[in-house]
């Protein structure tokens, strides 16, 4: 056995060998050169031919190179909606989307107004498809308006030909065709 000095001698050695020939520290990604940079400081990144890219899932070959951006190397992102085979008219958010065409907005709504409130209000006058209350996340009371929407618009008519302006939890109501939305 040796002294202190031996043992710590001894271990800056190996240290200095594993660069020169045992074991290689790093090899670079992208131009494979052994123990002088890592990939990401890599100073023939820019000469170097695009590698593949990690993805979860296999290409399928439905992104073409058109939608790719020019010279980037990668396809851009399509949304599960957009991409083929994906069934357009049954989407998840359709229960809480709106049929613009016979849709009514109530305003002037009180804080305690719940769906079933307005359910019961309106369905006198023909048959209800959706009720939406806007209720505030942070404190869960009502926003102050909705919207209801009709089978047929006639019956949507009536009722904004009978309940504008009627007074309904001490407030008076506004009824009226709900503006469509954007596209």
């Amino acid at each position: 056995m040796g002294t202190k000095a031996d043992d710590t001698k001894a271990a800056g050695d190996n240290l200095s060998q594993l660069g020169k020939g045992g074991a290689v520290l790093m090899v670079c990604r992208t131009c494979g050169k052994k123990g002088d940079h890592w990939t990401s400081k890599c100073p023939y990144k820019d000469l170097a031919a695009p590698t593949d890219v990690f993805v979860d899932k296999p290409p399928t070959g439905e992104t073409s190179t058109a939608s790719a951006a020019p010279g980037s190397g990668k396809a851009a992102y399509v949304p599960p909606s957009m991409r083929a085979g994906a069934d357009r008219s049954a989407g998840g958010s359709d229960m809480r989307r709106r049929n613009d065409e016979n849709s009514v907005r109530v305003t002037n709504l009180s804080e305690d107004t719940r769906e079933p409130d307005l359910m019961e209000l309106f369905h006198p006058f023909g048959a209800v498809t959706r009720v939406y209350v806007a209720i505030d996340q942070k404190t869960g009371v009502s926003r102050g308006f909705g919207f209801v929407n009709f089978v047929s618009r006639e019956d949507a008519q009536r009722a904004i030909n009978k309940l504008n302006g009627y007074g309904y939890d001490n407030l008076i109501l506004r009824v009226e065709w709900a503006t469509p939305r954007p596209t």
